[in-house]
């Protein structure tokens, strides 16, 4: 009803506009533009976008210094490919998959990408000793953006895209390029470690 409408969150709000019909169209509208030289367009694109890749790229690479850098990387491509976007999938899913790989690119050159095979080892030991570094900064910090760093560029890359940016997992399936399993799999693996480290921060408090 319209008294639960007025408590969506901001972030809730946010998606709801992404993912409306109007807002599809406007976008497909200005990739049109855009493909046709308007820079005016393209303006309106990357504004609207900003904010979205920012987070998005930061999810990923956990590296503020280059998120600016990769962003006007990833609206290069656009500008240059705006022409080839062919109305199959969202304008967002086709430009957040561009982002994803100029993320994973730049992880890759930071040598800050983990091993992939962290994903699946059942084994792997996620938790320090009670009097590791990090564990005293845990407690001054945000949880959630410590236990980031804890997963693989993969595993952020499917929660900031399920959890803010609101997308289903076929969609994500595109933006990585990747079967849908696949996805459910890194879900699956980063819950399990967020999940891990949560209960862990609980014991020791």
């Amino acid at each position: 009803d319209a008294t639960c409408m007025n408590h969506d969150s901001p972030d809730l709000r946010t998606r709801k506009s992404f993912s409306s019909q109007e807002q599809q169209a406007k976008e497909r509208n200005l990739i049109a533009e855009t493909a046709a030289g308007n820079g005016k367009a393209f303006e309106q694109l990357y504004l609207l976008y900003f904010n979205r890749l920012y987070q998005f790229i930061f999810r990923v690479t956990r590296r503020q210094e280059f998120i600016e850098e990769i962003i006007n990387d990833v609206m290069y491509v656009v500008w240059e490919k705006a022409a080839t976007y062919n109305h199959t999938c969202r304008p967002s899913t086709w430009i957040l998959g561009i982002a994803y790989l100029k993320s994973l690119k730049s992880a890759e050159q930071n040598l800050i990408r983990e091993d992939r095979s962290a994903e699946f080892d059942d084994e792997l030991d996620y938790f320090p000793d009670s009097g590791s570094q990090w564990i005293a900064e845990v407690e001054v910090n945000n949880w959630l953006e410590v236990a980031f760093d804890k997963l693989s560029p993969d595993q952020r890359a499917v929660v900031e895209l399920t959890y803010h940016q609101g997308l289903h997992y076929h969609e994500i399936s595109e933006i990585m390029q990747c079967p849908e399993n696949t996805v459910k799999t890194r879900m699956f693996h980063a819950r399990r470690i967020l999940s891990k480290l949560f209960l862990e921060l609980n014991r020791r408090s």
